[in-house]
């Protein structure tokens, strides 16, 4: 962190309060490197959705987020912070000095709760240092779970579609798997499914509904066409992630991995289907 400018976004509509607050980090800034190893980068906004439109432009390291704003109050100003699934710690203000309201917001996610008439530069400083210390020890640890739970997916799925299995299978009847013989087709059909997976996304995070059905449909009669199998679909549903996933965001990759989760077995599930008259003695 030594020599970084740390940007740090100021959501407070008390324009005075700002103005003491901004003093404070300036003086925080001039510190020196043993004691404060970064320096601070202020941007203000006076209300929230000044502030939502300023995070989709800016990516922030730090919030300093009173939670009543002209267009938000309470908790729900940082719920709907938090939903936009921020990878940045985010410190509370608030002019009460209310012990249910604060561990409310540190349960939701938020990193310190500062009652405004209680703030002084000192206890500033020490919430900013260590709301970016915890959150970058948070980081490290979801990332070191979410690789073991990718290692112990990755098991199962392996397990699940038999690799070995598979590609003898595929050798005796002469069909190539998807990735190694068809690789144009396989690029294609991961873009398809990771248009998908951020409909998904989309649907999680700002309610709109999208029919994805026809599109998953779609894709499995494809896969069904070119006698693809359950590695077939293993081999897309990883490559969707790898495509999708954002480093040192574990909040977001962890949303992202339930859906494409979803997306794979709702896809196996769709191409069994389709094989399943030919199973039975069908004609299709």
């Amino acid at each position: 962190m030594e020599g970084e400018t740390i940007q740090l976004l100021l959501v407070e509509d008390d324009l005075g309060f700002a103005a003491l607050l901004d003093e404070w980090l300036g003086d925080l800034s001039g510190r020196p490197a043993a004691i404060l190893p970064f320096r601070i980068f202020v941007t203000q906004v006076n209300n929230l959705s000044q502030a939502l439109k300023t995070m989709e432009d800016t990516g922030f390291d730090i919030l300093l987020v009173d939670l009543n704003l002209p267009d938000s109050v309470g908790l729900e100003t940082f719920e709907r912070i938090r939903d936009l699934e921020v990878a940045c710690p985010v410190i509370v203000l608030s002019g009460l000095d209310d012990e249910l309201l604060a561990i409310q917001a540190v349960r939701s996610g938020a990193q310190d709760y500062l009652v405004k008439n209680t703030i002084d530069g000192n206890l500033l400083f020490r919430s900013i240092r260590y709301a970016l210390e915890r959150h970058a020890l948070h980081q490290e640890l979801e990332q070191a779970r979410e690789q073991d739970r990718r290692l112990r997916e990755q098991g199962a799925l392996d397990r699940l579609s038999d690799r070995n299995v598979s590609s003898i299978a595929a050798r005796m009847l002469g069909i190539q798997e998807l990735k190694g013989g068809y690789p144009d087709r396989f690029a294609r059909i991961v873009a398809q499914l990771a248009e998908i997976l951020d409909k998904l996304l989309q649907m999680r995070t700002h309610k709109i509904v999208f029919n994805i059905s026809d599109d998953l449909k779609r894709i499995a009669a494809e896969l069904f066409v070119l006698r693809c199998g359950p590695r077939d679909v293993v081999d897309i549903y990883l490559a969707t992630l790898e495509s999708r996933e954002t480093p040192g965001n574990p909040i977001k990759n962890e949303a992202v991995h339930e859906e494409c989760r979803y997306l794979a077995f709702e896809l196996m599930g769709r191409l069994v289907s389709f094989y399943r008259p030919y199973a039975l003695g069908g004609d299709g």
